[in-house]
């Protein structure tokens, strides 16, 4: 029989404005040091003080943009050239005269500020008294996927993970065609947990893209190690491992190779009386420029793949909003022209997005899928208190951004009820990292809700179709899953249908 531990919680993936905001650290004086709020009063993000994004004219940044930068009072901290852009820092306290200076810079198009993104995730919830968790190892190993093989695996097997005569799901599906081998996902999110058994034979990368001298955070040491759980979490969903020693979960491309690049750091919480308690209590938080970073190393190692749990609000009407926007653009396009498909959450901030005016990178950005959160059919959402678990239609969970401009689909995300650990539950069970799982400590599982888990299920769904059409372009693969999509009378985003868009010819 596996070992088993109780757990204290489960986590709910909802929105968090402002998470994060006028947080303090320590220094080893015991002084405090504020970490700087991630959002602005109107919900968008903040900037980062004295660091620009330096987007180059025709996407070819010059020779001499180093000392060009510097001759501008700026120092080049990464130049992204397949992209046609850098990333440069200053002391400056003058943000109008730096802009000036590194737009003057020769090749120069514009200059953006840098941005604080957040990954969409955030606060706790009772869990069932009954609630158990399988501990690592999975001991005897014939006990693995055992979480897949329980009503515990419905969102992975309502995106298309099922079929191979995998006990847990229908016998036949998509798995009988394909696990995904040969493919390769880019996780952009907190890390992973590099020695977790549900991640560990996937993974070929493991990176990080964190500068803490950007965005210092003592509650997190920069490595591409997992120290908040949601990356390894979203990581397990689109690709955690099958068969014997591999853990409790399955992956709907349980055969595909995982790309791990970290671009988002546990930050500590605004409220707690040391850092150890605020560190406990953290959110996942990053730059802009570290996503643009991870995007552009996603390509350079031959992703196919990526999938963003992550996101940041823009206000297209003030400052650089619009800038933001166009160079997303330009940087997913440029993805989707190397023939990968890119993958985003909408956010739980419950926005409808349809006017246009606030935005979500990299959901809206250029040759995205977007995605939105679906209940499970087995428990219908229901927010009441003391509400169980009925059969009901998939609706779109009440937490999810929404809009009818982003062509979004829906994939499980989860909602209420929670009712159960083990049993019938309207949250997504999925792996967590043993270096920090949310604020359960070092949980290797966790039950969670939020348009994080539907991204990485969709980029699952994506690299099965891409091994069985090894030939298709990323434009092909997106447009069969739109196409395939199962429209309802609940909703208006059609369903994710991955056995509909595999029958495709």
């Amino acid at each position: 029989m596996p070992r088993l531990s109780i757990l204290p919680a489960a986590l709910v993936l909802l929105a968090l404005v402002g998470c994060g905001q006028n947080a303090m650290q320590t220094t080893a004086a015991g002084a405090p040091i504020a970490t700087p709020a991630l959002r602005a009063a109107d919900g968008s993000s903040n900037i980062v003080p004295g660091r620009y994004i330096v987007v180059y004219a025709n996407g070819v940044i010059p020779p001499s943009a180093a000392a060009n930068a510097a001759q501008a009072g700026a120092q080049v901290v990464a130049s992204l050239t397949g992209l046609g852009l850098s990333v440069q820092q200053t002391a400056s306290t003058d943000d109008a005269t730096t802009l000036a200076d590194l737009a003057d810079q020769p090749g120069v198009e514009y200059v953006l500020h840098d941005r604080y993104v957040e990954g969409h995730q955030a606060a706790v919830a009772p869990i069932p008294p009954t609630g158990i968790a399988l501990t690592l190892p999975i001991d005897p190993p014939s006990t693995s996927d055992a979480f897949y093989n329980s009503p515990q695996g419905w969102a992975v097997i309502q995106s298309g993970g099922y079929g191979a005569g995998i006990p847990g799901g229908p016998a036949t599906g998509p798995w009988t065609t394909t696990m995904g081998r040969g493919v390769r996902i880019a996780v952009l999110d907190s890390g992973v947990d590099a020695s977790h058994p549900d991640i560990a034979s996937n993974l070929a990368l493991n990176l990080s893209e964190i500068d803490q001298s950007a965005l210092p955070s003592a509650c997190d040491d920069g490595t591409p190690q997992d120290q908040q759980g949601h990356g390894t979490w979203t990581a397990s969903l689109a690709t955690g491992a099958t068969g014997p020693n591999t853990g409790g979960v399955i992956g709907v491309a349980p055969q595909a190779t995982l790309l791990n690049i970290k671009v988002l750091e546990r930050i500590p919480a605004t409220d707690g009386a040391t850092l150890a308690a605020q560190c406990a209590a953290g959110q996942t938080g990053g730059l802009l420029s570290w996503v643009l970073q991870g995007i552009n190393d996603a390509i350079a190692n031959h992703a196919d793949v990526i999938s963003f749990s992550l996101g940041s609000i823009v206000d297209l009407d003030s400052g650089d909003g619009a800038g933001w926007k166009a160079s997303f653009d330009r940087v997913t396009h440029a993805a989707f022209l190397a023939n990968v498909v890119l993958v985003a959450a909408v956010g739980n901030d419950g926005l409808d997005l349809s006017a246009g005016r606030y935005i979500e990178l990299p959901a809206q950005a250029r040759d995205v899928l977007a995605v939105v959160a679906s209940t499970n059919p087995a428990c219908a959402e229901n927010l009441g208190p003391g509400a169980t678990c009925a059969a009901g239609p998939i609706t779109r969970a009440y937490y999810s951004s929404y809009g009818s401009i982003l062509n979004a689909i829906a994939a499980p995300g989860g909602s209420y009820p929670n009712t159960s650990a083990t049993g019938i539950n309207g949250f997504v069970r999925g792996a967590c990292s043993t270096s920090g799982c949310f604020n359960l400590g070092d949980a290797p599982y966790v039950q969670a809700i939020g348009t994080s888990a539907s991204a990485p299920l969709v980029a699952g769904a994506a690299a099965l179709l891409h091994a069985a059409h090894p030939a298709w372009t990323s434009a092909q693969i997106v447009a069969a899953l739109r196409s395939s999509a199962t429209q309802t009378t609940a909703m208006t985003e059609p369903e994710l249908n991955t056995a509909a868009a595999l029958a495709l010819p």
